[in-house]
């Protein structure tokens, strides 16, 4: 029991650890939603449907589409899971258009019996200039036990258009 939680202990300091003193301003809040996924004893991959929240009632948000891989330890299944991150920039300039399309690096760690939470602290995106710091705790379903290395991937999503019916 204590060979897991030292291994936990140890992941959240090197997470921390991860973001860096100069991490910028918070711009923003990233949000995703997954169904789930069975782990693959070393790898997991799932889904991720995200919402970008920019600071400021006059700004819209933005849809992401996008995979959240992790490589480490990785037990179990897990359903409905929901990620929050404060989105640091390391330079932003109000107003400028940002995209937060591209590919994120960091550590997981994950830990449920039918109702578990979890963080992952990722660094990336255009240029590295984005940090993905734990809000909260991520809050998820399932039977898991996850301590590794997480890759976020994401894409810009298409506007989806308007149905016309007569």
């Amino acid at each position: 029991m204590k060979l897991p939680l030292t291994a936990a202990l140890g992941a959240l300091a090197l997470a921390a650890s991860i973001v860096p003193a100069s991490a910028g301003a918070k711009i923003g809040t990233l949000t995703c939603r997954s169904n789930g996924t069975i782990n693959q004893i070393v790898t997991s991959s799932e889904t991720v449907l995200c919402t970008y929240a920019p600071l400021g009632r006059w700004t819209s948000t933005e849809t992401y589409v996008g995979t959240l891989d992790t490589y480490g330890i990785d037990l179990g299944i897990t359903g409905r899971t929901r990620m929050v991150w404060s989105v640091l920039a390391a330079s932003f300039t109000e107003g400028e258009p940002q995209s937060l399309a591209g590919r994120y690096y960091g550590t997981s760690v994950d830990a449920s019996f039918a109702v578990g939470v979890g963080g992952k602290s990722l660094i990336g995106g255009p240029d590295r200039g984005f940090t993905l710091q734990p809000t909260s705790l991520q809050i998820q379903e399932g039977v898991n036990a996850t301590l590794g290395v997480a890759r976020l991937t994401l894409e810009e999503a298409a506007p989806a258009g308007a149905v016309y019916k007569p």
